[in-house]
């Protein structure tokens, strides 16, 4: 893919190790699992740019909490906490990823 998407993020209290972590499962995803999809937003539009900002918590009770927004050509994807949270950071990231991947296929 010649061109790359722009990321941002944001970590509370999330351990050194763990935002690691992130950054690499954000990167293969973006990499591998995303690649097809963005080759065809900048097929339509070479000029397009794609932008995935994201916000990671972790909780007083031990749960991780998000926010993702995935910007892309114009329109704008958001993935939130709902109740709760996630015990696992690899799951966060994960299922911001395919509820994207959903969207973009409607």
């Amino acid at each position: 893919m010649t061109n790359k998407p722009v990321i941002s993020y944001h970590f509370v209290d999330v351990p050194a190790d763990q935002q690691a972590l992130v950054k690499d499962i954000v990167q293969k995803n973006l990499e591998g699992k995303m690649d097809s999809y963005f080759k065809k937003i900048f097929a339509n539009k070479e000029t397009a740019e794609i932008r995935v900002d994201y916000s990671i918590i972790l909780s007083k009770q031990g749960k991780f909490q998000w926010d993702f927004k995935f910007n892309y050509d114009g329109h704008v994807f958001k993935w939130s906490t709902g109740e709760g949270g996630f015990k696992i950071i690899e799951d966060v990231v994960n299922h911001a990823f395919e509820h994207f991947k959903m969207h973009l296929s409607k």
